[in-house]
């Protein structure tokens, strides 16, 4: 053997005598103990994950809060107007209350003083989102960062007042001035926490007029969802012998790697914790301060990263009306900030390990994981027989539509769009994510279409509820 080839096979030997040695090791070692780590930034992250890095580049989570310009706005900031509708008991009715303008350099929206003649200026200091409807917030001396009362709406391209649309509440002058002397007006204080990377209120007071607080990046950036990684970075650009031992730990373990959090490799609770610490709306109606102290990852310091104990802490009350956690009248999540209650409420989540980036990419966060998974399709239909394989053996035994119909995919029955939200600005619904509901006409039967939807007169609207009740008592009998 040539004296290159030697060396090459020596340290081939040498290399995997290595790792073997480093992945016995860390194999022993408990990675998933507490730790206390440090904030990098996702700058730091990218230097090694440079693909997933990328993508996240791309994503809503990463440009969801960014500082006005001409390519983060989307507004009308040219001359832009809004008045109040001709329907309104204010005086004013009808005429121009808001107008949102370009003045050296900054975006600015000005509103109508409600005692004297006049509009009064709020420069804009972020844009919040893009994708469905852009928020607005405008800096105060004391530190708060304030949300306007006004924002785009994508779907009619024009300015509306969001929290009158949700509440159901009258427009007027006067309101749209009160809606920034709320406490949860704060959007700093009290929004930002998951807009934001490492959100921290160092002060604030009762009434939120004045606050102290900081943040490492605006977005929701890596560490938002893997928690600090300081440790995870330290540990794996020390030797290529730890990162080859990682890598084989994670292969042959299905254990997270050093000192990082990762979703797929966590416990259901810890890992569902991680999008349900902003998308679960209820979760904290009665601890406020809990998302404060949560954290992906674990540490000494008492700081929470499991909430499962939290998920179903809210009762589902029928009829709730208050804004994004309502519920229909029988009880079942209604407003868009149920959405990730209704799939903690399934069987699927409950019985199983059925996880939130089963179907949606978690880098790209509006992307599936897989093309079609997202829409009733045969790809989203394969999900559900991964478990459900007895159904899937003969589907129109189950389904009772034929096979690639309307009726046959299993979102269509079991994932009905019964989930209202106001994203673009205006009303629709999206599905819910109770995988294990079933059409219940019945309750449609007794409380109304108001009162309780039902999948078969979704697609089925030329029947009625009291039809579907009996076509679904001769199907089971």
């Amino acid at each position: 053997m040539k004296p290159a080839a030697l060396w090459g096979a020596a340290t081939a030997v040498v290399v995997a005598v290595l790792g073997f040695g480093a992945w016995a090791l860390v194999t022993a070692q408990g990675f998933e103990a507490q730790f206390d780590a440090e904030y990098v930034g996702s700058d730091t992250c990218g230097t090694c994950h440079t693909i997933v890095h990328e993508h996240w580049q791309r994503s809503p989570h990463a440009n969801m809060v960014r500082k006005p310009a001409p390519d983060t706005v989307i507004g009308d900031f040219d001359g832009g107007e809004y008045a109040l509708p001709a329907t309104s008991p204010d005086p004013l009715r009808g005429q121009v209350v808001a107008r949102t303008y370009r003045k050296g350099g900054q975006y600015i929206m000005a509103l109508r003083h409600p005692e004297r003649a006049g509009f009064v200026e709020f420069p804009i200091e972020y844009v919040i989102g893009y994708q469905y409807r852009q928020e607005y917030v405008t800096p105060e001396a004391d530190g708060v960062i304030r949300r306007l009362p006004l924002q785009w709406s994508t779907a009619t391209q024009s300015f509306f007042p969001y929290w009158n649309k949700q509440e159901g509440s009258t427009q007027t002058l006067d309101d749209l001035w009160a809606q920034m002397r709320t406490t949860n007006s704060a959007w700093n204080v009290y929004c930002a926490r998951c807009h934001v990377t490492r959100h921290r209120v160092e002060d604030t007071d009762t009434y939120h007029t004045r606050a102290e607080v900081s943040w490492l990046e605006t977005g929701i950036a890596c560490e938002a969802c893997h928690g600090p990684g300081s440790l995870h970075s330290e540990y794996m650009r020390t030797s290529p012998a730890n990162r080859l031992a990682m890598w084989l730990r994670s292969k042959t373990t299905g254990k997270p790697v050093a000192y990082i959090a990762s979703a797929a490799k966590l416990p259901k609770g810890e890992a569902l914790s991680v999008c349900g610490r902003c998308h679960g709306a209820d979760i904290f109606a009665n601890k406020q301060d809990i998302y404060r102290r949560y954290e992906p990852g674990y540490s000494r310091e008492g700081r929470i990263n499991d909430l499962s104990p939290y998920f179903r802490e809210t009762p589902l009350t029928p009829g709730r009306k208050f804004p994004t956690l309502e519920t229909w009248a029988n009880g079942q999540p209604k407003g868009i900030g149920m959405l990730f209650r209704s799939f903690i409420e399934s069987d699927c989540y409950q019985q199983d390990e059925v996880r939130c980036h089963d179907c949606h990419n978690p880098h790209g966060n509006k992307q599936p994981t897989k093309l079609g998974i997202l829409q009733p399709s045969a790809v989203s239909n394969a999900y559900c027989s991964d478990c459900h394989q007895a159904i899937a053996a003969a589907p129109a035994a189950h389904t009772r539509h034929a096979t690639g119909e309307p009726g046959s995919f299993c979102m269509d029955c079991h994932m009905p769009k019964h989930i209202t939200k106001l994203n673009r600005g205006v009303w629709e619904r999206t599905r819910t994510h109770d995988m294990s509901s079933s059409p219940v006409p019945w309750d449609t039967v007794r409380l109304g279409t108001a009162g309780a939807p039902n999948a078969c007169n979704d697609c089925h609207d030329d029947k009625t509820p009291k039809w579907a009740t009996e076509q679904v008592a001769r199907w089971r009998g």
